[in-house]
């Protein structure tokens, strides 16, 4: 049985489900409501419409500034690699032109000893100071210090290798070849080590340095074997097979050294330094040619006259008086070429005799020999005989000139000549 009560009850549900039915597609097709706050402006990103457009991953900042610091070192290294090897063929060229012992003060003669005096400055700049610099003595930051420890460094080297090497050589003497040698050779090892800091394999650096030190010292000894073999004419290697372990240990270290350093060079100067670089270059050029114009026409330099010198020394077998000529000046060999010698007694009278002149070699001076003839004994030993009896000791004296210069000078005849 239904009552008037349950009735009601079915009625209040079917339309209770009538009314959620009906709701259903209202709440399918009503739009989304917004929320009452925005999200943050970090966590709203545009919506890309070029889906097929390729995203650039970032790479990470440590990734970065490691990429940057290699490239920066192999633009370094290739820098000093060239600027010292540059340097290394300046000094040998210099030296294969002029491989005399002349003087280094004096004024070159043509066009040969320019190119040489040209060619060994630019060596000397560059190397090794330049290497030095860059690699083993840093003082300061900017273009003064880094100048002056350019400077300091060249200075340095030059002024300490010659004693380095005449002490480990036994005393040995020091030529300009010898520290040319040293130098390119020294320079030569640390441009290998810096070749081979180039490769970044193995990682460990220790490693690197350990394989540079290996290949620097097989280098060194192989350069020193095959210089035994092929290059023997005029070439004495006795220090050099004393000292070969040294030259190897050295060559090794200074490898080691290129290959395990981070080198340091001043930024390459860009287009708004040139201006300054060019005024500063024309002042030197100016002053320079200034000072030379200068000096050709007042000169500071002692201009001593040109003459000959002529000492009397102990006359050889053959001859019965002789002398040593030294020529001075600019032009003194020249009147040793034209120089025409006669001979007189102490009073000036004209003596028969014959001059031969020895032009000696490097170690040994020109030599004038006289002999005399004897047809001119009684002009020169009479006064002798005189003086002889009246007690007074007198040797015999003659006096030798030079006709073309006016040199004179008055020598003693031996004794025993006056006595037939």
């Amino acid at each position: 049985m239904t009552t008037s009560d349950g009735i009601q009850s079915d009625t209040r549900e079917v339309s209770t489900l009538e009314e959620a039915v009906t709701a259903v597609p209202a709440v399918v097709d009503a739009p989304a409501e917004e929320p009452d706050s925005a999200p943050p402006a970090a966590d709203r990103r545009p919506v890309d419409d070029r889906p097929d457009r390729p995203r650039h991953r970032r790479r990470a900042r440590w990734q970065t500034i490691s990429d940057r610091e290699i490239s920066l070192d192999r633009t370094v290294r290739l820098r000093m690699l060239a600027g010292s090897l540059v340097g290394a063929g300046c000094l040998v060229f210099a030296h294969r032109l002029e491989p005399s012992e002349a003087s280094p003060f004096a004024a070159p003669s043509g066009a040969v000893a320019w190119v040489a005096l040209i060619a060994g400055i630019a060596g000397i700049w560059l190397v090794p100071g330049f290497w030095l610099s860059a690699v083993m003595m840093r003082t300061g930051v900017g273009p003064v210090a880094r100048l002056a420890t350019r400077i300091g460094t060249t200075l340095a080297w030059y002024a300490l290798v010659g004693p380095v090497v005449h002490v480990f050589a036994d005393e040995a003497r020091v030529t300009s070849g010898g520290i040319v040698g040293v130098t390119v050779a020294a320079t030569v090892a640390v441009c290998l080590g810096t070749a081979l800091g180039l490769v970044r394999q193995p990682a460990n650096p220790w490693q690197r340095v350990l394989i540079a030190a290996l290949v620097g010292g097989i280098c060194a000894q192989i350069v020193i074997w095959m210089s035994m073999r092929l290059f023997t004419d005029g070439v004495n290697y006795e220090q050099i097979r004393r000292l070969d372990w040294l030259i190897v240990i050295a060559c090794a270290f200074l490898s080691a050294v290129g290959a395990g350093s981070r080198p340091e060079l001043p930024v390459v100067r860009t287009l708004r330094h040139i201006r300054a670089i060019l005024i500063s270059l024309a002042v030197v050029a100016v002053t320079a040619v200034a000072l030379f114009v200068a000096g050709s026409i007042w000169s500071p330099a002692q201009r001593m006259p040109s003459a000959i010198g002529i000492e009397q020394v102990d006359a050889p077998q053959g001859s019965d008086v002789a002398f040593v000529l030294t020529t001075m000046g600019p032009d003194g060999p020249a009147l040793l070429q034209r120089a025409v010698f006669t001979a007189a007694d102490d009073t000036g009278r004209p003596v028969a005799v014959s001059t031969r002149l020895l032009m000696g070699d490097k170690d040994d001076p020109p030599t004038l020999l006289v002999t005399l003839d004897p047809v001119s004994r009684p002009q020169l030993c009479e006064r002798i005989v005189d003086y002889s009896e009246q007690g007074w000791p007198v040797k015999p004296k003659l006096t030798v000139r030079d006709q073309a210069s006016g040199t004179h000078v008055q020598g003693v005849i031996p004794a025993g000549w006056c006595v037939p």
